[in-house]
C-alpha cells in the first residue's frame, strides 16, 4: 500500500474537492495521539507530523492511501481543548469542524481519547462525542494503552461504554490501541481500510 500527504485546509472554504474519495476522519483532544496513530496505521514514520506541544495541528490535513485501484483518504482534524489559545481560535476550530463534517464522502470517524484521561473526561469531551456520534459510524479509540495497566484499561472501556449508551450511540464501537507497542493495531487497520473504494 502506498500513502502520501495530499493537502491541508486552514479555512472552511479551503476544504478540497477530492472527487468523492472515501474519507476516514481522526478527531480528538490535542495531544491524544492522532498523528502517531495515523503514522502507525500507515506504517510510515513521520508522514503525519507528531508534536509534544498540544494544539500544534491547526489545519485539516489530508493523506491518500492507494492499494492498486482502491483509494482512501485519512483526514487529521485539528485537536480541540488547547487552553493556550483564545476564543477566536476555538470559534474558528468549531466552524472548520462543522464544515468538514458536512462532507458526504466521510465514511467513518475515529474519536481518539488518551486512555489515561478517561476518568477525567469533561463536558467538552462529552459534547463533542455526542455531536460526532450523530454524524455517522464512529469508533472510539482509546490510545496509549501501553501506559495503562489492565485494570485501568478495563475502567476506561467501561466508562466509555457508559458514555456511548448515554449518547444513544448504539452503533459506535470501541478500540483499545497502542501505536508504540502495536496493540490493537491490526484490527483497527482492517476496519479503517475496509472503507477503501475502487476509483
Amino acid at each position: 500500500m502506498q500513502s502520501s500527504y495530499i493537502t491541508s485546509a486552514q479555512k472552511a472554504e479551503q476544504l478540497p474537492d477530492l472527487k468523492g474519495l472515501p474519507e476516514v476522519a481522526f478527531i480528538g483532544r490535542s495531544n491524544c495521539g492522532k498523528s502517531s496513530l495515523l503514522n502507525a496505521l500507515l506504517r510510515r514514520d513521520g508522514l503525519a507530523r507528531e508534536s509534544k506541544t498540544p494544539g500544534r495541528t491547526q489545519m485539516v490535513n489530508f493523506f491518500q492511501c492507494e492499494d492498486g485501484p482502491k483509494k482512501l483518504l485519512l483526514v487529521d482534524l485539528p485537536g480541540y481543548g488547547f487552553s493556550a489559545h483564545g476564543k477566536d481560535v476555538r470559534t474558528h476550530w468549531q466552524e472548520l469542524l462543522e464544515a468538514y463534517t458536512r462532507r458526504p464522502s466521510v465514511r467513518q470517524f475515529l474519536f481518539l481519547i488518551d486512555s489515561r484521561r478517561v476518568p477525567d473526561l469533561d463536558q467538552e469531551d462529552m459534547d463533542l462525542l455526542s455531536y460526532v456520534v450523530r454524524l455517522g459510524p464512529v469508533t472510539v479509540v482509546l490510545t496509549k494503552i501501553d501506559k495503562a495497566n489492565q485494570s485501568e484499561q478495563a475502567l476506561a472501556k467501561n466508562r466509555i461504554d457508559g458514555v456511548l449508551k448515554e449518547a444513544q450511540a448504539t452503533g459506535a464501537k470501541i478500540a483499545l490501541v497502542s501505536a508504540v507497542k502495536g496493540k490493537g493495531m491490526d484490527a483497527l487497520r482492517k476496519a479503517v481500510f475496509s472503507h477503501m473504494e475502487r476509483v
